[in-house]
């Protein structure tokens, strides 16, 4: 009798998964129910996928909050920050602004601003300390065009979260298909760790991205991507995490909230360095 009831629900949680990836979006409150579409999380999944792949740039913006608590201390780090990036991606190139505010990790209350470009001029970044534009070390390039390829393009985003589309909830409003994910247990922390090695193989720390999250715990993770509707591409993607670190017996906790809204798709043809930043750049080691 227990193997019936154990192959009764195995078999009906399989249903219940198929028949998730096959229904339309549920609507939300206030939709028009002239623009529903029937199309399924399968098919919806899987047209962004293809459409990612004929992206030639876009332009995003990125908002994060970023909460840490030390090991033994009340004192909580907080920080905010803004980015703007326009990228390019074949070849790879970019342009970013970051702006940061926090409490406790910065002497003022003013943000700090750092910006950037990536050509194949070389990587250049604007040291706010020395009002000095400086050219990064090649294997500096390298690193950030990994970091961009795996982390900034939402094509990519959406492949690493594929196979977690059974786990996804899907709605929909007038003009976006609304997937949301909540996830945590072993299986997304080794979708994290193999994403975290990929970005940093060489942490230079004398260790790999695998010894020093080894014994690190993800939870309370939520990923939510808003799709548009005529051109399958995200137009936002938004991730809430709490990571927790241990090392030598000691934890640390890291909440961060990102909102990032990608726009203006295939509209930009090149980045380029200005000259004046060319001609006063300073090479560092």
């Amino acid at each position: 009798m227990r193997k019936k009831w154990t192959i009764g629900l195995t078999s009906a949680s399989l249903a219940l998964v198929l028949a998730a990836c096959s229904d339309p979006a549920e609507p939300v409150d206030g939709s028009n129910e002239k623009e529903n579409s029937d199309l399924t999380l399968e098919q919806v999944f899987n047209k962004s996928v293809q459409a990612g792949e004929d992206l030639t740039s876009m332009e995003a913006v990125i908002q994060m909050n970023q909460n840490l608590t030390l090991p033994g201390e009340e004192m909580e780090l907080t920080t905010e920050s803004t980015i703007e990036m326009d990228m390019v991606l074949e070849p790879m190139a970019l342009y970013q602004k970051v702006e940061t505010t926090g409490d406790g990790m910065m002497q003022s209350d003013e943000a700090m601003t750092v910006e950037s470009y990536l050509t194949d001029d070389g990587f250049f970044m604007y040291d706010f300390t020395t009002d000095q534009w400086n050219k990064l070390p090649k294997e500096m390039s390298d690193q950030i065009i990994q970091l961009s390829n795996s982390q900034n393009q939402p094509n990519e985003q959406l492949k690493a979260l594929e196979p977690f589309k059974d786990d996804f909830t899907f709605e929909q409003d007038d003009s976006s298909y609304i997937l949301t994910l909540n996830a945590s247990g072993e299986k997304f922390s080794e979708l994290l760790l193999d994403q975290t090695s990929e970005m940093m193989p060489d942490l230079g720390m004398g260790m790999s991205a695998e010894e020093l999250f080894k014994d690190t715990t993800f939870e309370d993770v939520m990923y939510e991507i808003v799709i548009d509707k005529e051109s399958f591409l995200p137009s936002r993607l938004d991730m809430d995490m709490t990571m927790i670190m241990t090392m030598e017996g000691e934890s640390l906790e890291i909440e961060q909230q990102s909102e990032t809204v990608y726009e203006n798709f295939n509209t930009i043809d090149e980045i380029t360095v200005p000259q004046e930043i060319l001609d006063s750049a300073v090479e560092t080691q």
